[in-house]
């Protein structure tokens, strides 16, 4: 399998040779025709616009020098341009020689305008006694003519090879509606002379250019790949459990987000993975401590208490409560295992978050009573969300019990419902022990105890099962305290939007 380095080097390559055969196909090879196409039009154009002078009112009624006289002005610098007619055309309009007065012979020039000059094939000079001499109707001359008046239309090259080097004079010509025939003509640059030069130059070119491409592509792709290359073997190194490892970021481009998204990804796994190793080291504890327990006033009960019921009745009680103790811990596991991995998605429904509140604070009275604790509830009476009420229910639990658990003798936990522009709010405020500021951005991570929670009895799962619940709720949540002043856990939930009863009563009022 070719790598991405081969894959680059080898597409802009190909797109460098790509890009040369256009050069040679636009330089060398359509040069030329593009270039007598471009003379064949601006020569029909300047014969359209001879013969849409011929063809008008002021030609109907001129004689032959009135013709010249008309036409000139289109006359241009290196065009001949040249006005000859059909027999029927002379008859029709009676056009007689200026010298002689007889009438003009047919496919005899009534005029040429020469913008050409010495070179111009049509019309040769020759040396005479006067000066030079031009030949208007010369044998060619009359022969495109009356082959101009047979087809209709003429586009020709003339070659001369007489001369060195030859020449070339392109002609287009055409037939009025009312006889009059008319040659344009020019004389054809040497193109083909000038694309050899062209063509030699370009070979040279391609070489170096080609050359160029293979170095440049080659560096490119080395260049360009060096960041994947950096980020697989950093992949390897996180495969083997190195997960210190971190990829220099070099650019803001794609590949430096990607740099960065690796970055954060090998945190999270290495905190994810000190998280697993940390619970896994105090469920270990928490479990080591009640088996041994159990099993020792198991064995005490087996070899010592013998007949004393009162004895036996106290090693049986701390047998059942460590067995709880194990029960309470297994479950909070399995609870939060549960939510963490989504296989108990939350089923959102309409719900009265106050009553709610109220049904979860009625289950703590008796212990509150017992402990000294004062438990109140703030906010509307009635207040509907939209959200998973079992799960809601199972943070609030979380919430209050994890407060009660870090109050002194007289303490107060106060759950406090609010509206707000983005939902309801709920606090659950306590005015116990606090938690230190280094600590709160832990404070939801599993297993984590604050506040000098050590030997204390509880899973320590509580808030990351409050967590849990709320990140699959999408819900927003934190926390705010102070040591010494207690703590305020929140979070939010989307209100229910009004019913259509509470519509129809607002609509009446």
């Amino acid at each position: 399998m070719k790598s991405i380095k081969t894959k680059l080097a080898l597409f802009v390559s190909c797109l460098c040779v790509v890009l040369i055969g256009l050069v040679w196909l636009l330089t060398v090879v359509l040069f030329e025709p593009n270039y007598r196409s471009m003379i064949r039009t601006e020569l029909n154009t300047k014969i359209a616009a001879v013969a849409a002078v011929l063809e008008g009112e002021e030609a109907e009624s001129a004689d032959v020098l009135s013709l010249i006289s008309l036409v000139k002005p289109l006359m241009q610098s290196g065009i001949c341009i040249e006005v000859s007619a059909t027999e029927e055309c002379i008859e029709a309009h009676g056009y007689t020689s200026p010298m002689l007065g007889t009438a003009v012979p047919a496919y005899r020039a009534f005029f040429v305008l020469e913008g050409i000059g010495d070179g111009c094939q049509l019309h040769p000079s020759s040396q005479g006694i006067f000066g030079d001499k031009t030949e208007l109707d010369s044998t060619l001359a009359v022969a495109k003519r009356k082959e101009t008046a047979a087809k209709g239309r003429l586009s020709e090259t003339l070659v001369d090879l007489s001369s060195s080097p030859y020449r070339q004079q392109q002609v287009v010509g055409m037939v009025t509606s009312s006889g009059y025939i008319i040659l344009a003509s020019t004389n054809l640059e040497r193109v083909d002379q000038a694309m050899q030069v062209v063509s030699q130059q370009l070979i040279l070119i391609t070489v170096i250019l080609l050359a160029v491409s293979l170095i440049s592509a080659l560096l490119f792709a080395r260049w360009f790949t060096r960041p994947v290359t950096q980020l697989s073997g950093a992949a390897k190194q996180v495969a083997a459990g190195n997960y210190d490892v971190t990829v220099q970021i070099r650019s803001q481009d794609e590949l430096g987000t990607l740099a960065r998204d690796f970055n954060y990804m090998t945190r999270e796994i290495a905190k994810s993975t000190q998280l697993q190793r940390d619970l896994i080291a105090n469920i270990s504890h928490d479990l080591r401590t009640p088996l041994t327990l159990i099993r020792g006033y198991a064995e005490t009960i087996r070899d010592l208490d013998g007949e004393d019921k009162a004895r036996r009745d106290d090693d049986l009680s701390v047998i059942i409560d460590e067995a709880d103790r194990l029960s309470v811990l297994v479950n909070s596991v399995m609870e939060l295992s549960k939510y963490s991995s989504g296989t108990e998605k939350p089923s959102p429904s309409r719900f009265d978050l106050a009553e709610l509140v109220a049904d979860v604070l009625r289950r703590y009275i008796d212990r509150a009573e017992k402990e000294g604790l004062t438990l109140q509830q703030e906010g509307p009476e009635e207040i509907e969300v939209v959200a998973d009420p079992v799960q809601i229910g199972r943070v609030l639990h979380n919430l209050i019990s994890n407060a009660i658990a870090h109050l002194a003798q007289g303490g107060r936990v106060t759950v406090r419902l609010t509206g707000t522009k983005a939902g309801v709010r709920a606090e659950v405020i306590d005015n116990g022990s606090g938690i230190e500021e280094k600590e709160l951005p832990f404070i939801f991570d599993r297993y984590y105890r604050s506040r000098s929670d050590a030997g204390k009895r509880g899973s320590g799962l509580g808030l990351s099962i409050v967590k849990a619940i709320l990140v699959a709720h999408g819900a927003p949540f934190g926390v705010q305290s102070a040591v010494g002043q207690g703590s305020n856990f929140w979070f939010e939930l989307p209100p229910a939007p009004p019913d259509e009863t509470q519509k129809n009563k607002e609509s009446h009022r």
